[in-house]
């Protein structure tokens, strides 16, 4: 018998705004700051548009409003389109600046076709991680009160700053970036239960670990679309 291939599909436009809505302002703030960083990332990491053009990245822009025409301002490509996902670039010698959406780079630019592609496939990836993160908001993924507590105590380098912010809003992390936090938990709760009882030695039980298992588990299944 063939096991069966999951798939992981992006969110309707309808389910992705509707998710959206029932986000908090701070939570929103989060993401959008997390979303932009990426897409910058994208550009200034893998100096794509240095090689090939004189071209220079400048900054990315969101528009959250993109299902609101009406009733917000909007952004716009330098052709006239309505634009979700805005980018700044600039000419090195000209000092033009252009406003122009991804798909619409190759009509004002001299970007070659094949950067083209690597940039839609990287900018791909990143709207999917929002999705995946939208999807585990739906399905009540989020570390307990007493991890975050602890966590937003921590002033060491072990936990990325994403990984600060999203606890600190309630949002969910990634399923690598939960199971580094649970145990890190995990390892100071053993440390103050040792401090507080130095002679007794902690032994977890078959029942402790069977209930672990199962937890992390629950944590993938809940964490992702199966």
């Amino acid at each position: 018998m063939k096991k069966r291939k999951t798939t992981k599909t992006i969110l309707s436009k309808a389910e992705r705004n509707r998710l959206w809505q029932t986000l908090t302002a701070p939570q929103k703030t989060v993401l959008l700051a997390h979303l932009r960083y990426q897409q910058a990332s994208i550009f200034t990491n893998n100096n794509l548009l240095g090689k090939a053009t004189d071209w220079q990245f400048m900054a990315y822009r969101y528009n959250q409003y993109y299902d609101e025409p009406k009733q917000h301002e909007q952004l716009y490509c330098a052709c006239g389109r309505r634009l979700k996902h805005q980018y700044i670039l600039k000419h090195q010698l000209t000092g033009e600046q252009l406003a122009l959406g991804i798909n619409h780079f190759a009509d004002h630019t001299d970007i070659d076709a094949a950067i083209m592609r690597q940039l839609q496939a990287k900018i791909h990836e990143v709207n999917f991680g929002l999705d995946e993160t939208l999807r585990r908001y739906r399905r009540g993924v989020k570390l307990k009160p007493a991890i975050v507590t602890w966590l937003t105590t921590q002033k060491s380098n072990q936990f990325s700053d994403t990984i600060l912010a999203y606890a600190q809003a309630n949002l969910p992390l990634t399923v690598a970036d939960t199971q580094l936090v649970r145990q890190a938990f995990a390892k100071y709760e053993r440390q103050q239960q040792k401090a507080s009882n130095p002679n007794q030695r902690p032994r977890q039980t078959k029942k402790q670990k069977r209930i672990q298992n199962q937890a992390t588990v629950k944590l993938y299944l809940k964490a992702f679309d199966w």
